[in-house]
């Protein structure tokens, strides 16, 4: 294991607990990570207060893990789009909801605009809150662990970008990962990946962890 990035507090965590202190006021609650759940999930929990904070707020996850992470929490999500990806969960909540709807987006400090973008130019009103930020690992040994690794798995571009913090680079990122097996958990991380030089041999087609792991395994097996 070499992880090349840690989660750590948003920069502005007063922000990230109004949101969820306001959460009834809003038509959709959108989560676009586990992560972004448990934070949110966490801060009712500390305040004695559970899923019934989130008044009549529909709920919108963007994949598989994010949905099972709400019902883990007793909330089925009223929306997952068919594709795990932003532009697909911005279409989806586009056709579920009218002009002027009210939404908050729960998500990593980092994440792309794509999702707030395409809402806000169809008449949405979007409140976005930084539930978390991504950090890059600082690993000494991080270049000897991928020497002896035979396959890379990213599960984020914000790993690809981590992965290249930690090897000093583009391009020894590029030669680090020359000769081995580069798989990605979806065609957004491995655009960033193909960005950064690093050839990509595997993409998955569900993009999730698991979906990730079945792609090696199909790999592996034929």
């Amino acid at each position: 294991m070499a992880p090349a990035i840690e989660l750590a507090p948003p920069d502005d965590p007063a922000a990230a607990a109004q949101a969820v202190h306001s959460a009834r006021t809003f038509s959709w609650i959108v989560f676009t990570s586990a992560n972004g759940v448990r934070v949110f999930f966490d801060m009712l929990d500390e305040r004695r207060e559970d899923a019934r904070a989130l008044g009549d707020a529909k709920v919108a996850a963007i994949g598989l893990q994010t949905s099972a992470a709400l019902r883990s929490r007793g909330v089925y999500a009223d929306l997952v789009p068919q594709t795990y990806i932003a532009e697909h969960l911005a279409d989806a909540l586009l056709a579920a909801s009218k002009p002027g709807d009210r939404f908050l987006i729960y998500r990593a400090a980092q994440a792309r605009d794509v999702l707030p973008e395409a809402l806000r130019a169809n008449g949405r009103d979007v409140v976005v809150a930084a539930a978390y930020k991504t950090v890059y690992t600082s690993d000494p040994d991080f270049a000897a662990k991928v020497a002896r690794s035979g396959v890379l798995t990213f599960t984020s571009s914000s790993t690809v970008r981590g992965f290249v913090h930690n090897l000093g680079g583009e391009a020894e990122a590029a030669r680090a990962a020359h000769g081995k097996i580069v798989a990605c958990i979806g065609p957004v991380t491995a655009q960033e990946a193909r960005a950064a030089g690093i050839p990509v041999d595997i993409v998955a087609h569900d993009y999730t962890a698991h979906g990730l792991v079945q792609a090696l395994e199909r790999l592996v097996s034929a």
